[in-house]
């Protein structure tokens, strides 16, 4: 396949010197596309004919102009439908683009397709969207991850250079880890979640799948910044591609509590990192975290989520849009659309919400998770005393296989001591950090990636830090072949 496997300055490049137009260059990717539709990644490809009528010129100035991408099916596009993965939206067609949908037209990049999510967000698998699973690129037998499943599928078998995809607990961070690519979510607020389908408002973040850290810096600088029509938004930008390179030391932490709970190789991975870290001048910092604020993680989440999940989504009821099915009343209708055309995951997920929801439960439950959430931000910040950047395993394993995890979801899994491992990277959803995914090890030729974290705002430092770790990591494998099973 023509055009695969390259990067956002690859691709401006070859434009750049005249290799490909950019028409040329949409339909070799529109090709690749519709050659993997069968993998169900996308839920709409656009209409051919857009790209036969596409007439637009190249500026050598922007590194996005004419670079294709997909974005993730709860980002709203102005009369291409927008589903969120659910059944009872799909024949919904947005009158509005998004906020980062208008940033990204503004950069004159080439919109292809909406890729596949699971519903509404939920689920975290890739099997719970409602057109059909996405798998693994790397081993069908797999989770690609979710729920920006779809996104990530497409970077990671070379499809197209970037894709968007949103984040309410690893949802963007955990796909990038099974798949060997980049995954960051941005500080809460940074990229508008105007138009954006949410989950849980107060932990949704938009953010990107690159090839490397270059890439999310350039896509970085062309939709961050403050938008009036979100109330959550905050002004945060960096030149984060100009200054990526900037030469500099870092204070890294690792959790002492996680390394404890940590064995084989991939324990000793992170043993040599660290060392490789500290023969480099920077400071590497063993740091506390309470272990019954991470035990709670997992609980604190799903209350918050699914509690925020039920409000969010009360006007999908079958009346003002989406599929309806007749009732008798205004209940009998929603009660029957949204038996006909939720999954039994989200259905599971707003029962347990509702419940929360009841007076009589909001102070026992949902009350008590926030403040839980406050003492694990209060713990985060203690930590970001003595650190510039945190590092956590994004994942302890290969992706799972469907057959081991079909249908099983956080609430479901059996209690044990190191259960917060798995939730790890929930915590940055808590205080609303900066959080990424890098490309680490290989085992059995199957990626597992690494993750940092950086104090809210300090976006253009954890991306100088991942940059400097990405080429680390490059440098050990060129050298020793370490990292690789």
């Amino acid at each position: 396949m023509e055009f695969t496997n390259l990067s956002i300055v690859e691709l401006h490049n070859k434009l750049k010197n005249k290799e490909l137009t950019i028409k040329e260059l949409a339909k070799s990717v529109y090709k690749n596309l519709q050659e993997n539709l069968d993998s169900n990644f996308l839920v709409t490809l656009i209409d051919e004919e857009q790209i036969e009528n596409l007439d637009q010129e190249f500026d050598e100035t922007n590194l996005l102009s004419g670079i294709p991408y997909v974005t993730k099916d709860n980002i709203s596009t102005k009369g291409i439908k927008t589903t969120a993965g659910t059944k009872i939206l799909s024949n919904y067609f947005p009158a509005t683009d998004a906020t980062i949908t208008e940033k990204l037209k503004e950069s004159k990049t080439v919109l292809l397709g909406k890729s596949t999510l699971d519903e509404l967000g939920m689920g975290g698998t890739g099997l719970f969207g409602f057109n059909g699973e996405v798998r693994n690129p790397f081993d069908n037998e797999r989770i690609v991850g979710g729920s920006s499943s779809g996104s990530a599928y497409a970077v990671a078998k070379g499809l197209v250079p970037f894709a968007t995809g949103t984040d309410t607990g690893d949802s963007i961070r955990k796909p990038a880890s099974f798949n060997g690519i980049v995954g960051f979510k941005p500080t809460y607020g940074s990229i508008s979640r105007f138009g954006v389908i949410p989950y849980a408002p107060s932990l949704d973040h938009v953010g990107f799948f690159t090839r490397n850290v270059e890439d999310m810096a350039i896509v970085c600088d062309a939709t961050f910044g403050y938008d009036k029509k979100d109330f959550t938004s905050i002004e945060n930008k960096h030149e984060f591609y100009k200054n990526l390179n900037e030469n500099k030391k870092f204070k890294f932490g690792f959790l002492e509590v996680v390394e404890k709970h940590m064995t084989g190789k991939i324990h000793d991975d992170y043993v040599k990192i660290a060392e490789k870290i500290k023969q480099d001048g920077n400071e590497v910092i063993n740091l506390e975290f309470r272990k019954d604020l991470l035990d709670a993680l997992p609980a604190v989440y799903m209350m918050i989520s699914f509690a925020e999940a039920v409000s969010t989504h009360a006007n999908l009821d079958g009346i003002n849009f989406g599929n309806r099915v007749e009732g008798v009343d205004y209940i009998d209708t929603m009660r029957k659309s949204r038996a006909k055309n939720f999954g039994a995951t989200v259905k599971k997920r707003m029962v347990i919400g509702s419940y929360q929801l009841k007076q009589e439960n909001q102070e026992r439950l949902l009350a008590k998770s926030k403040k839980v959430r406050r003492l694990i931000i209060e713990e985060l910040n203690k930590m970001f005393e003595q650190v510039d950047v945190l590092i956590m395993p994004a994942s302890l394993k290969i992706a799972p296989l469907v057959k081991e995890i079909y249908g099983v979801e956080i609430e479901d899994r059996d209690d044990n001591e190191a259960i917060f491992l798995e939730d790890l990277l929930v915590l940055a959803n808590m205080n609303g950090m900066p959080s990424i995914t890098l490309p680490f090890v290989k085992h059995n030729n199957l990626p597992i990636g690494i993750n940092l974290n950086a104090k809210p705002k300090e976006d253009l430092k954890l991306l100088q830090a991942s940059k400097y770790l990405e080429d680390l990591i490059s440098k050990v494998i060129k050298e020793s072949g370490d990292f690789n099973e």
